[in-house]
């Protein structure tokens, strides 16, 4: 079955909710991904069931669906305190995922502290979500962390050193190859095959690399560029989902340059439409 196409709120960070939503209608977009932070981008942590219920309609009555709530809550502290912060959110979260009909949830993983060791910080990290994996079922949400620089999962083989024995219906990860550009790189082919059944949304936008620093080895240099102009090949990507079995959601994440929210809303719709025919 071909993958539906959803838009990440975030890239609309300029405009309200209500107007991000219609223009993902407008363009084509079958589901919007929203945002919530305490920035108040698009939705706040603190959010109540009646104030979740008025989302969901007024996303229904564009026509759309929500596809998945993205959080900024952090699975692997090390400090009992700070994880601790962090479960309760994921957990206040997920009841309003539910409430938002979302089909997934996104956190981020910690981000390792030289003060400890690398295995404390795995363990951390593992731990919780197992514990993350309890409340996800009770919600019958998957919750999905995402490939992301500055984390524990930046590439596709730290993902399967973070999460391999803990396979749960309710726990996937957010494939976003485009960051492993600038940190956690493994061939894009390679990273579909080796997190195959984990992969639970795509994260769709690219990246063009560039001369890098002396010692700034961090994160390597590049810039955000239209989704057919880095060096990802999405057409590759896609077959290689395709051939998986993927039947997620493509979701845009194109923080490149255009005239207009229209133009650019539009072209990524379009952009993902003929990825997902590839599945046909």
């Amino acid at each position: 079955m071909a993958p539906q196409i959803s838009l990440y709120t975030l890239l609309a960070s300029e405009v309200s909710l209500d107007e991000a939503i219609k223009l993902a209608a407008g363009a084509g977009f079958d589901a919007v991904d929203i945002r919530q932070r305490d920035d108040g981008i698009h939705i706040l942590p603190e959010i109540d069931d009646q104030e979740a219920a008025a989302v969901r309609k007024m996303v229904e009555d564009a026509g759309l669906h929500i596809s998945g709530l993205t959080t900024y809550w952090e699975a692997g502290k090390v400090e009992r305190e700070a994880a601790a912060v962090e479960l309760a959110g994921i957990e206040r979260s997920l009841h309003t995922a539910s409430v938002l009909g979302a089909k997934f949830m996104r956190i981020s993983s910690g981000d390792y502290d030289r003060a400890y060791d690398y295995e404390v910080c795995r363990a951390a990290f593992r731990d919780q979500m197992m514990r993350v994996a309890e409340m996800a079922a009770a919600h019958e949400i998957v919750v999905t962390p995402e490939q992301h620089g500055g984390r524990y999962i930046a590439s596709a083989g730290q993902c399967l050193d973070m999460l391999r024995g803990l396979e749960h219906p309710y726990l996937g990860v957010v494939f976003d190859p485009g960051n492993a550009v600038s940190e956690g790189f493994e061939r894009p082919w390679v990273q579909v095959r080796m997190l195959a059944g984990w992969i639970r949304n795509v994260h769709v936008k690219n990246r063009m690399t560039a001369e890098g620093e002396p010692r700034q080895h961090e994160r390597l240099p590049g810039g955000n560029v239209h989704v057919d102009e880095g060096v990802l090949d999405w057409d590759e990507i896609a077959d290689e989902l395709a051939a998986i079995g993927y039947d997620g959601y493509l979701t845009a994440e194109d923080f490149a340059e255009f005239d207009s929210l229209e133009e650019k809303f539009a072209w990524n719709a379009q952009f993902l439409r003929g990825l997902a025919s590839r599945w046909e």
